[in-house]
């Protein structure tokens, strides 16, 4: 049983992932506002751990000596997600406390980039994470990414971010915000730390999807990543789309407005 995607065991792990996501909305839906919080809390702490467990696992293996802690930074789009997901499913949007103007943007970029990001890796990972068995460490490389997806459309379903259609177009602005702060950091790694360091994948695709074709049509370093930007719009309107579809659909099976959040 090797975890490789479009095989019977991927399939079945996909299939067990979105029937956690709705157990765990249904379990959530009618507990109080406080409970639900920190269960979904919980689930992306737990989430965290097993990003950092199979980065420092694989960084100690010395069956894979080119991955090393110096490229592996928390830096990478997708660890970000995961770290980001503990604050942002505690804290909510509160007009009367300005200090949180940041929740809203941090539900957007997670819930369209975030999710995006992370549903484009389960579908389409470097090669070195396919070909193992489904009970190795590599399957939570799988599991965290799964997470990724499934926590912020929970979050979503329980009430705690409604997501607009100017949403989507502005979920790339805080995407391009958080990718010139990563470049940064990545232009510092490989000037002094470890010239072959790639955050985001702004000087070689490594075999990431679009990425490769993008790298051979431009092939310059960072500029050629400037497309995905209206080639990504269109696609996170259309996840808004389909959430709101599904919404109405749900509205009208069961009579009532979903995910009302308890006092």
């Amino acid at each position: 049983m090797l975890m490789t995607p479009f095989t019977l065991t991927w399939t079945l792990f996909l299939l067990a992932m979105l029937g956690f996501g709705v157990a765990l909305w249904a379990v959530l839906r009618r507990v109080p506002d406080r409970s639900r919080r920190l269960a979904l809390v919980g689930v992306a702490v737990a989430n965290w751990a097993m990003s950092t467990l199979f980065t420092f696992e694989r960084v100690l293996d010395p069956a894979i000596p080119e991955f090393v802690f110096s490229q592996n930074w928390p830096s990478h789009f997708c660890t970000l997600v995961t770290i980001l997901l503990v604050p942002a499913m505690w804290f909510r949007p509160d007009p009367r406390r300005r200090w949180l103007f940041w929740v809203r943007p941090l539900h957007t970029l997670l819930f369209f980039p975030g999710t995006l990001a992370a549903f484009l890796v389960l579908f389409s990972p470097a090669a070195e994470y396919t070909e193992l068995p489904v009970l190795h460490t590599n399957t939570l490389f799988y599991l965290v990414h799964a997470l990724n997806v499934v926590l912020p459309f929970v979050h979503s379903a329980l009430g705690y971010y409604r997501p607009r259609y100017r949403d989507a177009l502005l979920s790339l602005v805080w995407f391009t915000i958080v990718a010139m702060g990563v470049l940064a950091i990545t232009v510092f790694a490989r000037a002094f730390v470890d010239p072959a360091a790639n955050y985001m994948y702004f000087f070689d695709p490594m075999g990431a999807g679009i990425l490769v074709f993008l790298w051979e049509l431009i092939g310059i370093p960072v500029l050629y990543e400037l497309p995905l930007v209206p080639i990504l719009a269109p696609v996170l309107l259309l996840m808004c789309a389909m959430h709101h579809g599904v919404e109405a659909l749900a509205r009208r099976a069961s009579r009532r407005p979903l995910g009302a959040v308890p006092a």
